[in-house]
């Protein structure tokens, strides 16, 4: 049985991929700093209650018989970049970036003794920001450039990132509650936002069931988009000129149909480049 050491493990995609990989027969150890959270877990999943930036706790309980790293801690707030709370800031990075740096880095070594592997849950944003996502997003491009250095120097161990679009595990609530600040001059957005923004999503199981594809996969993809929303972003971002794009991301936000809009767009750009792919063979 592979043994699989997953972080954010108490909550949200980590959970659900704990349970998951349990279930399936994987030797589970999981790890986050929600201790009651990782009570609830069952009795077969060893638990390990610590921040993924203390180095020296996560080398403490890291087993030597690891197979696979899921690096699943992230934090999250919404907010303009302008008026990103620099705490926030600061914390975000240094859970979604350094947190995961500093575990993949100590796992490294005995992965690569065991021929394994690190899946890491990025975002579709870490590839097509979107306004008052500006702060997470960037923590995710962050990883997504680590990570694709990281995949390039390794021989021996599998480098996977999976990307997600939007997930229904409470995130979007709790990072909405802080778009509070009355003096912004984004106030007119933060009210549309507080008031109507539901960016749907898919369970967090539907994640964890790609989690697990790409941990037992003999030939894991480097990167895994997750839902229909993803494709299209990413698709959004790849096609249409970048103020289109922001015409779009901005469309997202305010809760209109993002579908309807994208999609309309995308064709429009896709049927552009046809007619002057036209022109220029004439």
């Amino acid at each position: 049985m592979p043994t699989v050491f997953v972080t954010g493990a108490a909550s949200g995609i980590g959970r659900a991929t704990v349970l998951r990989l349990a279930g399936r027969g994987h030797r589970i150890h999981a790890f986050d700093v929600d201790a009651d959270g990782l009570s609830s877990l069952p009795a077969t999943v060893e638990t390990h209650v610590g921040d993924v930036t203390d180095e020296e706790r996560v080398r403490a309980v890291l087993p030597t018989d690891l197979d696979a790293l899921v690096n699943c801690a992230a934090t999250y707030e919404l907010g303009a970049v302008e008026d990103a709370d620099w705490d926030d800031v600061k914390d975000q990075f240094r859970v979604n970036v350094f947190g995961t740096l500093a575990v993949t880095r100590a796992a490294l070594p005995v992965l690569r003794a065991n021929d394994g592997r690190v899946v890491t849950l990025s975002s579709v944003l870490g590839r097509a920001s979107l306004p008052l996502h500006g702060v997470y997003a960037g923590t995710k491009h962050a990883l997504e450039g680590v990570f694709d250095a990281l995949r390039a120097e390794q021989d021996d161990v599998d480098v996977v990132l999976v990307e997600p679009g939007a997930v229904k595990t409470g995130f979007n609530e709790r990072a909405k509650a802080g778009l509070d600040d009355e003096q912004s001059p984004h106030r007119d957005l933060y009210d549309r936002v507080s008031d109507h923004y539901d960016p749907g999503g898919v369970p967090p199981e539907r994640v964890a069931r790609v989690v697990v594809e790409a941990v037992e996969s003999p030939t894991p993809k480097a990167r895994y988009p997750v839902t229909g929303q993803a494709w299209l972003l990413l698709a959004c971002r790849t096609l249409l000129p970048e103020r289109l794009y922001d015409r779009v991301a901005l469309a997202r936000v305010r809760n209109r149909s993002v579908f309807r809009a994208s999609l309309e767009l995308v064709t429009s750009a896709v049927s552009q480049r046809f007619v002057r792919a036209l022109g220029r063979r004439r």
